[in-house]
C-alpha cells in the first residue's frame, strides 16, 4: 500500500479514530496529538496487517491500543 492510498483509508475510517480520540483526551489539542499518533502506529503497523480481520477492525484496534498507551504515559504517579 503507497501513501496516498494509506491516506484514503484514513480519510475513509477517520470517525473510528476520532471517537477514541474524543474518549481518551479531553483538549482539541491533546484530540489532534493523539490522531496523529495513532496515523503513525497505523502506518508503522500496516505491513503487518495480514487480512485476518475486517480493515476497520484492525484500525480500530490500533487506534484504542495507542490511545491507552500513551494515556498511562501521561498520568501522574501516585506513590
Amino acid at each position: 500500500m503507497n501513501e496516498v492510498q494509506f491516506l484514503a483509508l484514513i480519510k475513509e475510517h477517520q470517525g473510528i479514530i476520532h471517537k477514541i480520540c474524543r474518549l481518551y483526551r479531553e483538549s482539541n489539542e491533546d484530540r489532534e496529538d493523539l490522531f496523529q499518533e495513532i496515523t503513525f502506529q497505523l502506518w508503522r503497523s500496516l505491513p503487518g496487517f495480514k487480512g485476518g480481520a475486517k480493515i476497520s477492525t484492525w484500525i480500530y484496534r490500533i487506534s484504542l491500543n495507542t490511545a491507552i498507551a500513551t494515556f498511562r504515559k501521561k498520568k501522574p504517579r501516585i506513590e
